[in-house]
C-alpha cells in the first residue's frame, strides 16, 4: 500500500481512472430502507442539493481515491480494484460505527447498499463503484469526519497500522477485499478512535515515539 501522506492533493483533480472497476464481495441483496433505519448514522447541516447528488469532484474534500494507488507504484498485473480494498475496508468500519452522514446517503441513492454492508450481506468493498474508489469528507457526518482527518492521511496513522496488521501484502496490495481482513483490522482502528475520542478528539494523531512526547509538550493549551 503506498502511504497516502496528504489529504488535499493539488494534482488530484487532474488524475483520470485506468482501470474498468468491478464489484468484489457477495451478492447485493436488495431491502427496502430510508436513512433513519441506518443504525447510529448522524446528519449535518452540509448544504447539498439533492438534484446535484454528491461531490465526488472536490480535490481539496478527497481523503483517499484508488485511481492514486493504481496509477501510482501498482504492481503489475494486479487487478485494478485491489487498490481500492483499504479505502472500502476503512468505509466499511465508518459504516458499522454509524459515522457516514446519513443525509449524503440518501442523496446518493445508497440507502440498500449501506444497510446490506452494515448487515455484512455485501463486501466491505462494495461500495467502490458508487463513490467511484473514493472516500470524500462529503460522505461523513462530523465526528467521521473529524477522526477520518486526524487519523486517515498521516503516514503514522491508517496507512503505518494497515501496513503493521497485513505486512507484504500490504505493499503489494494482495490483501483481500473481505470480511476476514475487516475482522483483523477493526479492532485496531478501534482502539485507534477509542484513543482519540479520549485525547480530545484532536485534529491530528499524536506522534508515536519521542517526537509525540515533545509535540505534545510544545502543544498551546486551550484556555
Amino acid at each position: 500500500m503506498e502511504p497516502v501522506t496528504r489529504a488535499e492533493p493539488a494534482s488530484a483533480g487532474s488524475r483520470r481512472g485506468t482501470g474498468q472497476s468491478r464489484r468484489n464481495g457477495a451478492e447485493t441483496v436488495c431491502t427496502p430502507g430510508r436513512p433513519d433505519t441506518i443504525p447510529g448514522m448522524t446528519t449535518t447541516s452540509n448544504d447539498r442539493s439533492a438534484s446535484n447528488g454528491p461531490d465526488f469532484d472536490e480535490a481539496t474534500a478527497t481523503l483517499d481515491d484508488w485511481r492514486w494507488h493504481v496509477e501510482g507504484q501498482f504492481p503489475a498485473g494486479q487487478a485494478p480494484e485491489q487498490g481500492y480494498v483499504h479505502i472500502g475496508v476503512f468505509t466499511a468500519w465508518l459504516i458499522g460505527r454509524g459515522l457516514l452522514d446519513a443525509g449524503w446517503v440518501a442523496e446518493a441513492g445508497l440507502v440498500t447498499q449501506v444497510i446490506d454492508l452494515a448487515q455484512r450481506r455485501v463486501a466491505p468493498c462494495a461500495l467502490l463503484e458508487p463513490t467511484s474508489g473514493r472516500l470524500v469528507r462529503a460522505m461523513l457526518g462530523a465526528d467521521g469526519a473529524a477522526f477520518s482527518g486526524a487519523y486517515y492521511a498521516p503516514q503514522y496513522g491508517y496507512p503505518s497500522d494497515w501496513r503493521h496488521v497485513f505486512g507484504r501484502a500490504a505493499d503489494r496490495y494482495d490483501v483481500p477485499g473481505d470480511w476476514t481482513t475487516f475482522d483483523r483490522i477493526a479492532p485496531v482502528i478501534d482502539g485507534r478512535y477509542n484513543n482519540w475520542t479520549r485525547g480530545g478528539r484532536p485534529e491530528l494523531m499524536p506522534l508515536p515515539g519521542p517526537l509525540g512526547l515533545v509535540s505534545r509538550l510544545l502543544r498551546p493549551r486551550r484556555a
